[in-house]
């Protein structure tokens, strides 16, 4: 069956050029240009699409709140921007109802290589043992309040960083939260941050995002002593391996929403392990016995649960409209070469910080949750600087075992 995709641009001249460039994949695709955002969302009744990209600024209707009338009307929809219109308000806008942003002008490998990847990503999202293992587990997460204002307010033509900055100030506990991650070894800024609109500034949004649902999420386990401390020390391990991650993307040269998308994907990377252990806890143990002992950890978490935790991660990222890039860096952690288009991007950054940070549970002797994926580093040309990482991290294990 043939994908459906709708793009939609009152340039008309621009759609004629989409209509030339993107002819060869007729036989895949099926097409549909549209000069008028307001006729598009009434196609949108008659016909569903699969994907639909949409330019930011259109008199009728811009972008944003066409595609957050798509998010409402058909949430399966893949939602696109393609657009060079990057002031801050309509950016801010797109955080909530868009999977993806392409930025003008952009060529055709571009558009096709992130529709693939995008449609591998919600394939995989969206597949039977994921669905069945969340429907298994009891007391799934569930983001906090705070978070879901947030991304409504982001979406607002009025959002500023000063308002953002406020509803988070309205939070005590989240106030001293974002503070203590600002001023932490994690960003290196070199002077203290004291007020709340100065740190959303230099977090960005998608950080300070990320930082309000993991908070959310890790105040509401409320479990015996022994439980409460590996929670803890799983909140550390994701900001040391969301540091670390930040880190690499810089040293790579990565663009700064990369770094930003590496941090979030970092902190975020083990909340699928958080899942397992407040749902199946007898069952968590279990797989770390028996990584301890040497089995894969990924391979030992499908086999007790079906999916592993990065999956589930992924899963429930999804679910919470998060940045595509930062799912599949998530998604895809203990083996990028699996991610349709094994570029170097956030998923290299958070793969290696996994690879080469601290162990978790901390104290662990032989355990190292993720271990490097070879295949991958070759095709990015990163063997011989990874085998000096590799060489560090080999002398630093063997000092500590004196």
């Amino acid at each position: 069956m043939k994908l459906s995709i709708l793009f939609i641009d009152d340039d008309v001249n621009l759609l004629r050029g989409l209509r030339r460039i993107l002819h060869k994949h007729r036989e895949d695709w099926d097409i549909t240009f549209m000069d008028s955002p307001l006729d598009a969302l009434r196609l949108l009744e008659e016909k569903s699409f699969d994907v639909v990209v949409s330019d930011m600024r259109m008199p009728e209707l811009d972008g944003a709140s066409l595609l957050s009338e798509v998010e409402k009307r058909h949430p399966g929809t893949i939602r696109v921007v393609l657009s060079g219109y990057t002031e801050e308000k309509s950016v801010l806008r797109t955080i909530g109802p868009t999977h993806q942003y392409l930025a003008k002008p952009c060529n055709t490998e571009d558009i096709v290589a992130l529709l693939d990847r995008t449609l591998a990503l919600r394939g995989i999202l969206r597949s039977e043992p994921l669905r069945t293992l969340a429907a298994s587990l009891h007391n799934l997460p569930t983001p906090s309040d705070l978070y879901f204002r947030l991304t409504a307010e982001m979406r607002k033509e009025a959002s500023s960083l000063r308002t953002i900055a406020d509803m988070i100030a309205e939070d005590v506990a989240m106030t001293a939260e974002v503070l203590r991650i600002t001023n932490s070894a994690y960003f290196s800024l070199g002077s203290r941050v004291h007020d709340v609109f100065h740190a959303v500034r230099l977090l960005g949004l998608e950080t300070v995002r990320a930082l309000v649902l993991s908070v959310g999420i890790f105040r509401q386990f409320d479990k015996p002593a022994e439980f409460a401390a590996l929670v803890r020390d799983l909140d550390t391990y994701g900001l040391s391996v969301a540091g670390l991650a930040r880190r690499f993307a810089r040293d790579e040269g990565m663009p700064d929403a990369q770094r930003d998308q590496a941090f979030c994907a970092g902190m975020l990377s083990c909340i699928g392990t958080l899942v397992f252990f407040d749902s199946e806890p007898t069952k968590t143990r279990e797989v770390l016995r028996r990584a301890e002992n040497g089995e894969e950890m990924p391979a030992v978490e499908r086999d007790v649960f079906g999916a592993s935790q990065a999956e589930l991660g992924g899963y429930l990222l999804g679910l919470w409209g998060f940045n595509d890039a930062v799912i599949e860096a998530v998604l895809y952690q203990s083996r990028p070469s699996d991610c349709v288009y094994a570029d170097r991007s956030a998923l290299t950054a958070v793969h290696l910080a996994r690879v080469f940070g601290p162990r978790w549970p901390f104290g662990s002797r032989s355990l190292r949750p993720v271990t490097l994926d070879i295949d991958y580093v070759r095709h990015l040309g990163m063997e011989p600087r990874v085998k000096e990482w590799m060489a560090g991290l080999v002398e630093r294990e063997a000092e500590d075992k004196r």
